[in-house]
């Protein structure tokens, strides 16, 4: 079992790619905050969700964001996919001597479509169809797995993540007070949360 805080979930279906995270966050056995965001909006057609220390995962999206945007303004077009996840990659090798503690799912749809990559905290770079990271990660990949297809359609992938998630939620003690979605298709991306009532 993975040794990150939380649980993050990313998708990739036929029209898009859905990630999702649970919101609590805690630290060495105490609750500290039920209102933690850990999925987010780089671009208008790629998001990122962690798993790990929010003061890490604050850091890389705040460089992610600034690179995408520096990306957008020279080349005159946004960033792909694979591009971001790529520069996110670099980033942390560059940090392999004194990691950032977090496990990242990237994804988004570009001209080749939707994609999903999943990075460890030294950078390691994996294409994928699905993946559930941090403490509730496995639990909740024993939820997607069995029900996971390809051609399902986004409100059935933001189904199958809320279901992986509560159930990560259920068994995992640091996951936990609500669930927050991000939905990206060619269209661009909507969210969405659900709270759980305390």
């Amino acid at each position: 079992m993975s040794s990150v805080p939380g649980t993050v979930i990313g998708v990739r279906v036929k029209d898009g790619v859905v990630l999702g995270s649970e919101k609590r966050l805690s630290y060495n056995g105490y609750i500290l905050s039920k209102q933690t965001k850990k999925v987010f909006p780089v671009t208008k057609h790629i998001g990122i969700g962690f798993a790990g220390l929010v003061g890490d995962s604050q850091f890389i999206l705040k460089l992610l964001r600034y690179e995408a945007r520096n990306y957008e303004l020279q080349i005159h077009r946004e960033i792909r996919v694979r591009g971001l996840a790529k520069v996110l990659s670099l980033i942390l090798y560059s940090y392999k001597l004194m990691p950032l503690i977090t496990e990242i799912v990237v994804g988004g749809v570009d001209e080749k479509g939707p994609q999903l990559y999943v990075l460890d905290p030294v950078g390691s770079l994996i294409e994928d169809k699905h993946a559930a990271l941090g403490t509730g990660g496995s639990v909740a990949m024993g939820v997607i797995e069995p029900r996971y297809r390809e051609d399902m359609s986004i409100e059935e992938a933001k189904q199958l993540v809320v279901d992986a998630l509560r159930e990560a939620i259920e068994r995992d003690a640091v996951s936990g007070d609500g669930i927050d979605l991000l939905m990206i298709t060619r269209d661009g991306y909507r969210e969405e949360q659900l709270l759980f009532k305390s």
